[in-house]
C-alpha cells in the first residue's frame, strides 16, 4: 500500500514538472512523433494508389496546410498543447469536413494511410491498435456520404 502511495505521489510530481505527463501525447513522443507521423501519413496518401479517393478530397488544396492543421489537431486531441484551438478555434470536425465528399472508401483509405504511418513509426503494437480504434471513431464522425 505504501508503495502505491509513493508511485501516485511520484506521478503527481512528474505531472507538475513535465507538461502533459501521462497523456497519450506524452507516451508516444509528443510533437516530434506527431510531426513524423503526419508527414509519413501524407506521403503515403500522395504516393500509394490505394489512397487515390482520399487524396482526391484534397484536390486544389495545399497539402502542407492540411498537414499543419492535422498536426495541430492531433496535439490537442492526444492530450498535448491545444494548438489547433489556439489558432483556428474549436475543431468542429464534422462541419469543417462537410464540403468534402467523405464516404466509406475515403474513410477506409484515410485509416489505411494512418495505419501504414503508425506501422512505420514502430510504436508498440498495443498503442498503434488503440490509436487506430480512436482514429476509426473520428472517421465515422466526419463521414458524410454512404
Amino acid at each position: 500500500m505504501k508503495g502505491v502511495v509513493l508511485i501516485k505521489l511520484w506521478h503527481r510530481i512528474l505531472g507538475y514538472f513535465i507538461p502533459h505527463y501521462g497523456t497519450v501525447y506524452h507516451r508516444i513522443g509528443g510533437e516530434k512523433f506527431i510531426g513524423t507521423l503526419v508527414d509519413d501519413f501524407y506521403h503515403i496518401m500522395q504516393t500509394d494508389p490505394f489512397a487515390k479517393d482520399c487524396l482526391a478530397t484534397h484536390a486544389g488544396r495545399n497539402i502542407q496546410g492540411s498537414s499543419e492543421k492535422l498536426k495541430a489537431f492531433l496535439s490537442g486531441w492526444l492530450g498535448g498543447p491545444q494548438l489547433f484551438v489556439e489558432k483556428y478555434g474549436h475543431p468542429r470536425l464534422r462541419m469543417r469536413h462537410f464540403p468534402f465528399i467523405i464516404g466509406e472508401s475515403e474513410s477506409e483509405q484515410w485509416l489505411y494511410c494512418m495505419k501504414v504511418a503508425l506501422e512505420k513509426s514502430q510504436l508498440p503494437q498495443e498503442e498503434q491498435n488503440n490509436l487506430i480504434e480512436a482514429f476509426r471513431g473520428l472517421t465515422k464522425l466526419i463521414k458524410n456520404r454512404d
